[in-house]
């Protein structure tokens, strides 16, 4: 293993991949992506729905995605791996006066960034989705540029990319802690249980393990961890494909296609902070019965693979993007509140800019800057969470 890199990269999630082939494009430095795990994307990415979607409530959010989706649509011509993506669309269900008028908001901000997001009336849903029981329906958006992709073709793609410029991405190493300067500015040795690593550099990209790491370098970045669970039916033909990324947003069902079955997803509001992940079968119930009282069809539906996962949130639920000062050399980025997968291509490249250039050129990410929590004011909360 390298026992120097200008820039090492701690995390090898979808994120970190993203981050190590943005920095070797760059082609200004040595790059080492640290993995603990034996494979790379085995934590929250390769537990993830896959989803991939612009429909957001805030704008910093929805250009995220859109500069993430521009990538995706190119992505066998720039990294020349395969990708399995489906822009199928997300359609979000309505139900209830309050989402009505929240989503009505939205679909102004949208159009403003150029989205051409459908507005359904409840006679439209009916004939678009007609898997779906309309009990409460007032209404729903479709994007179709939003869809779902392959988890583990991102994180490949990246890490196979990273290493044609010449990263190094090892596997089956933990960080456990940093040796700092004699004025503790900046990190100059990353320690690890295969050795120290002296580093010019350092971006966290641990995704729901970056605050107890961060606290060893003596930054506090409030990303908690949140168990989230998920259920792929066996083989379903009982609706007609391509159906689109299906949300019923007041009760946080999602589900949509997966293998030739059904994946279905839904938040446990219940749980707290948390690194267990053993999945909870009597919420597994409660999906199921969840499923079926929206969509009766998924009555035949038989449950081959259940997990769960966790997300990475912040109090906002947006990531963190910034420097973590006062050390001059160590960077974040985590936090995306269960929209890392969607946002890992933007992730890559602002952090890069970050890292190469003092500031991210390609979007402006002072809204994800890490002060914003000592400041009620600058925080702007994330709606459309799921």
């Amino acid at each position: 293993m390298l026992n120097k890199a200008d820039f090492v990269v701690v995390g090898g999630g979808c994120i970190g991949a993203s981050v190590a082939y943005y920095l070797a494009k760059r082609k200004a430095g040595s790059v080492l992506l640290l993995e603990r795990n034996e494979f790379l994307g085995q934590e929250s990415t390769g537990k993830c729905a896959g989803g991939i979607r612009a429909q957001f409530s805030t704008e910093i959010n929805a250009r995220l995605s859109l500069l993430s989706i521009d990538a995706f649509e190119r992505w066998e011509q720039e990294i020349q791996e395969p990708f399995q993506y489906r822009q199928w669309g997300y359609c979000f269900l309505l139900t209830s006066d309050e989402l009505v008028k929240n989503f009505r908001k939205s679909h102004a901000l949208w159009t403003r960034l150029g989205m051409k997001v459908d507005w359904l009336e409840p006679a439209q849903v009916e004939k678009r989705l007609p898997y779906v029981n309309m009990e409460g329906v007032r209404g729903a958006t479709f994007h179709a540029r939003d869809g779902f992709g392959d988890p583990n073709d991102i994180t490949q793609g990246y890490a196979k990319a990273a290493r044609r410029l010449g990263a190094r991405i090892e596997t089956g190493v933990a960080v456990s802690g940093w040796r700092r300067d004699k004025l503790n500015r900046a990190i100059t040795h990353v320690i690890t249980d295969k050795g120290e690593i002296e580093a010019g550099r350092v971006i966290l990209a641990t995704g729901a393990w970056t605050r107890p790491l961060a606290a060893k370098a003596g930054v506090d970045v409030p990303i908690d961890p949140i168990a989230r669970q998920i259920i792929v039916t066996d083989k379903f033909d009982d609706i007609e494909d391509p159906f689109p990324m299906t949300v019923d947003l007041s009760t946080t069902l999602y589900f949509h296609r997966e293998s030739g079955g059904v994946l279905i997803g839904m938040s446990d509001h219940s749980v707290g902070a948390g690194f267990e992940t053993t999945f909870n079968e009597d919420f597994g119930e409660k999906m199921l019965v969840t499923a079926m009282e929206r969509a009766p069809v998924l009555a035949n539906a038989s449950p081959k693979h259940k997990w769960c996962g966790l997300y990475e949130v912040t109090p906002d639920h947006h990531p963190v993007l910034d420097r973590l000062a006062p050390l001059d050399n160590l960077y974040c980025c985590a936090g995306f509140s269960g929209h890392g997968l969607m946002h890992a291509p933007a992730a890559g490249l602002l952090t890069a800019e970050l890292v190469l250039d003092g500031k991210a050129r390609s979007l402006d990410i002072s809204q994800l800057a890490l002060g914003r929590f000592a400041d009620p004011g600058r925080l702007h909360d994330e709606a459309n969470v799921i």
